[in-house]
């Protein structure tokens, strides 16, 4: 008797096991977030410098600061780079830690840039918009 009720107790164990394997198959990872996307003109000591979203011709090169945070690493995220409606870069950035700066830069040009931050899903997290404006030229007398 006392052979049954243990067979009874580890069927009705295993049973409870089936039932909650579909409940951990179906929990939803959490994707990654971006706390903070900032542009300007360098970056130092892992922090943005320069911090604008207009910039003269003459600063050569702009900088995408990023903050995110991420349950799943490492992954990866793009800083896909427009100047207009046209793709001008795609730069693949690891995210080895839970909560990381990153940063990617790109040589500019006069008019309307953006920037997007974009998951290894394709999702995009974030986006920055930025204008470069021509040096003004000498003034006439």
């Amino acid at each position: 008797m006392r052979n049954m009720m243990v067979i009874v107790a580890l069927l009705s164990l295993s049973g409870t096991a089936v039932a909650q394997a579909p409940e951990q198959q179906t929990q939803v990872t959490k994707s990654s977030q971006v706390e903070k996307i900032a542009l300007g003109t360098g970056v130092e000591a892992r922090e943005l410098v320069g911090e604008a979203t207009q910039f003269d011709v003459s600063a050569g090169r702009i900088y995408c600061w990023t903050k995110i945070n991420s349950e799943n690493v490492p992954t990866t995220i793009k800083h896909v780079w427009y100047a207009g409606e046209e793709k001008a870069a795609e730069v693949a950035l690891n995210i080895t830690y839970p909560s990381m700066r990153t940063w990617s830069s790109k040589a500019i040009e006069v008019g309307k840039w953006k920037v997007d931050v974009v998951s290894e899903t394709g999702e995009v997290l974030a986006s920055a918009d930025f204008t470069v404006k021509a040096q003004a030229g000498p003034s006439s007398p």
